[in-house]
């Protein structure tokens, strides 16, 4: 008998004004998502079937009779436990772990991920890598790729000496003199960013303040692009280096285009940024191996006077929040449970 272990728990479900479509697919494959949620000891209901959880039933479903899924939830497991598995995919990832315990979650996570003997996706090196926003951001802008102007600010630095706030209060307001946009390392759902139209010295100290507390250590601070808002940030999904579909999707809109669809994407547009994506993945794929799971974001735009908007890439996550909807000529759950079974 294989084993295959999964490590779910992220417990994220979209908000209610959003829970139309996950109920519509809860109640398409009801029997399945039940018996998977009754197996977790979970109520069952569209509101306790986060992605993970989804992929997980998949999992279940596709796996073949010789081939246990075991599922490991949230940091409720040791290396003995990882070392008896023979693969694992791992959807609870460094944010989920701060988020619920705090900065020993993240220390924890990658000590179990690293002394394991057991082949783990994505590995602990990459999620490292990806973790770490400001390494990833410089060797990418290093191989030529479309990189905002960052300054990167060690908070450890402010919570030991609070005149290194007014440092890089001058940093800032000499390279962004508008608006600037901040987001801490290990920030999930927005928690922690903070946008300064003029900022202050003593604003940006009382951010820092909030920041110590909440025990973030990073910061990145960006020149905020208006033109952000305004068009759709395209989110490309990778299973083991092959394209699988693309998103739009608006930070913030008050009409109905909020999230567009691979079809409503602007075909030499997306032909663009896949074909970048890809550059990305090789790049990678060179230091970290082939990643499984991969989700590259491109948002818009370069603040340049070229006529041609130009897009930049913004984030990669190598454990992305997933909704089956996005994609719309397969179910992504499915493809990607069977793409985990073959790692066998």
């Amino acid at each position: 008998m294989k084993r295959i272990g999964l490590i779910i728990g992220t417990e994220t479900c979209p908000p209610e004004d959003e829970m139309k479509e996950l109920r519509k697919y809860y109640k398409k494959h009801k029997k399945q998502f039940d018996q998977s949620l009754q197996f977790l000891e979970l109520e069952k209901n569209a509101e306790n079937l986060s992605y993970d959880v989804q992929i997980f039933s998949w999992l279940q479903k596709n796996a073949p009779k010789n081939v246990e899924i075991v599922p490991l939830w949230k940091l409720n497991f040791n290396k003995k436990d990882l070392d008896s598995l023979d693969f694992v995919f791992c959807l609870y990832e460094f944010t989920y772990s701060f988020l619920d315990y705090g900065p020993k979650g993240v220390t924890k996570i990658f000590s179990l991920l690293k002394n394991t003997k057991t082949p783990i996706q994505p590995t602990h090196d990459l999620q490292k890598f990806i973790m770490e926003k400001n390494k990833y951001m410089k060797y990418l802008k290093k191989q030529g790729f479309p990189i905002l102007d960052t300054i990167f600010f060690n908070i450890d630095t402010y919570r030991k000496n609070k005149s290194a706030a007014g440092k890089v209060y001058k940093q800032i307001i000499k390279k962004f003199p508008g608006p600037v946009f901040c987001k801490p390392e290990l920030a999930g759902f927005a928690s922690g960013t903070k946008l300064f139209e003029n900022p202050t010295l003593k604003q940006f100290q009382a951010y820092l303040d909030k920041l110590v507390k909440l025990e973030y250590k990073k910061l990145l601070i960006q020149e905020y692009i208006p033109e952000f808002l305004k068009y759709h940030e395209i989110k490309t999904i990778w299973i083991d280096g092959k394209f699988q579909y693309a998103y739009g999707v608006k930070a913030t809109s008050e009409t109905n285009d909020k999230y567009v669809t691979q079809s409503k994407i602007d075909k030499d547009l997306l032909k663009d940024l896949t074909k970048k994506s890809f550059e990305v993945i090789e790049c990678l794929k060179k230091d970290f191996g082939m990643p499984l799971l991969l989700r590259i974001d491109w948002g818009c735009c370069l603040p340049n006077d070229n006529i041609c908007r130009d897009f930049f890439l913004n984030e990669i996550e190598c454990c992305p929040a997933m909704v089956a909807e996005d994609a719309e000529d397969h179910d992504p759950f499915d493809r990607l449970s069977r793409k985990i079974i073959k790692q066998l």
